[in-house]
């Protein structure tokens, strides 16, 4: 089976503007605010947050995938109702939705959300066969002989237990056969989450013709994608 990154697309005769988004519309004291969405990451929330709103360029296109960086989005999707129809047929479990509307031209387009998925799939990895490397901030300091989850787990443990700026890092990601999911996340990989996506899934997004949307072959790295010339043979020039 093949995976994909799910990533937002760059090519301007999709997306219009890049960036898309021009500015994010704060809803509360983002410092002080428990409520803010942006405090609550790869965890079950159990009250109605705070979440913000995407302000986009008057020349950027709407699509399904907004890409948006920002307090209120960090390491989260934000997509169209369409989309989230799709992504929760694809998983049954460990998905939260909230509203995010999205302002375009002084409009609030309401058929946006939020999406924290909040349960993560490590075990789907195949640590045998993947790169697992210490970190210290930006550089690799050794690779890491990791046979299987719970080992990946006790080592991260450790490793957390010297603070910043120490880490762990899953350079090289080979899912394991079999994985009954189509739609999951990574964390501790390059970007800090992948969220991946299986062939099966990609042909339906496709198919229902979500737009702002690219998907990167699991097995390449970010630079082998966008400056190799792989991500240009599939999308054409950002």
């Amino acid at each position: 089976m093949k995976y994909y990154v799910l990533r937002p697309s760059r090519n301007k005769k999709i997306i219009g503007h890049y960036p898309q988004t021009k500015s994010i519309k704060q809803n509360c004291d983002i410092w002080n605010e428990p409520r803010f969405i942006e405090k609550f990451e790869f965890q079950k929330i159990g009250i109605e947050p705070i979440t913000a709103n995407a302000i986009l360029h008057n020349s950027s296109k709407v699509t399904d995938l907004i890409d948006v960086v920002g307090m209120g989005f960090t390491r989260k999707l934000l997509i169209s109702d369409k989309l989230r129809k799709i992504l929760v047929n694809l998983r049954k479990s460990g998905l939260q939705f909230f509203v995010s509307n999205v302002i375009y031209k002084g409009i609030n387009l309401s058929n946006y959300w939020i999406m924290n998925l909040y349960e993560v799939n490590p075990e789907f990895i195949d640590f045998e066969k993947s790169a697992v490397f210490e970190t210290n901030l930006f550089d690799k300091v050794k690779q890491l002989e990791i046979k299987s989850v719970n080992e990946f787990l006790e080592v991260k443990k450790e490793i957390d237990k010297k603070g910043y700026p120490n880490g762990i890092l899953i350079d090289k990601v080979i899912i394991r056969e079999q994985v009954s999911y189509d739609f999951f996340a990574l964390l501790n990989v390059e970007g800090g989450v992948k969220y991946i996506l299986s062939e099966k899934a990609k042909w339906e997004i496709e198919e229902a013709d979500c737009t702002g949307i690219e998907f990167q072959p699991i097995e390449l790295s970010l630079a082998e994608w966008l400056h190799g010339g792989e991500r240009e043979k599939v999308y054409g020039k950002a």
